[in-house]
């Protein structure tokens, strides 16, 4: 059995499975597999969705999948059959590009199609993969080496600025930091592999959820497979 999640780039695929090493560990041990997928770029998730999702609900009636793409930038696709001004219009577009998949390509019936969309989770980075550093901002202050506070964005991070979305911030920070240029995809590594427990970056300072959608994505897996993320 099989959760198969469908991301923009190599950087996501990197920063969720260290991230969830510990619980990628505790699936396997139950006989479930966790294999993230980069679509090269959010024009090319939206090209390949439906078809990829489609094809590996229809391969195995276990298996779950999700759709998680960043939620911006969206104004290139206002004119287009993906416009999305925010995450419930997200959602719809992932939806409907897997449900045509099943119909028109696999040939399912409207009935099996609605049946196993149900195993579908569309889903979002909200803005950007970066928030998580952000979340964890004691791992990002060891890894910058800094003693500052670090708390200068918007809480819940999810909500951070869209004219400076949380991959700025953390541009910035490495830059004033560190002297030196932020690498997704390996510097996401280096912060996120130092959580030793996920708990610690869904809430800030142990009260206020710094990820409501991220942890709203973690609960469905955890909920569909009965093993838990925290």
């Amino acid at each position: 059995m099989k959760v198969w999640i469908f991301v923009e780039g190599e950087s996501d695929r990197i920063a969720l499975n260290t991230l969830w090493a510990n619980w990628r560990e505790s699936l396997g041990r139950r006989g479930w597999g966790i294999h993230v997928i980069p679509l090269e770029n959010k024009s090319h998730f939206f090209k390949k969705i439906g078809h990829r999702a489609a094809e590996k609900l229809t391969n195995n009636e276990d298996d779950l999948v999700v759709g998680l793409p960043d939620l911006y930038p969206n104004h290139e696709y206002m004119n287009s059959q993906y416009k999305h001004a925010h995450i419930g219009e997200l959602k719809t577009v992932q939806a409907k590009l897997v449900e045509k998949a099943l119909t028109d390509v696999f040939g399912l019936s409207q009935t099996k199609s609605e049946v196993a969309l149900v195993r579908f989770h569309p889903t979002a980075f909200k803005h950007d993969m970066e928030m998580l550093l952000l979340a964890a901002r004691d791992e990002l202050r060891t890894v910058l080496r800094t003693p500052d506070a670090l708390d200068s964005w918007q809480h819940p991070v999810e909500d951070q600025n869209q004219i400076k979305p949380p991959k700025h911030v953390v541009e910035d920070l490495f830059q004033a930091k560190k002297g030196k240029r932020y690498r997704d995809t390996v510097d996401a590594k280096a912060v996120l592999e130092k959580v030793a427990d996920i708990r610690m970056i869904l809430y800030h300072n142990e009260n206020q959820l710094q990820c409501p959608l991220f942890k709203e994505l973690m609960d469905w897996i955890g909920a569909r497979t009965g093993i838990p993320a925290y």
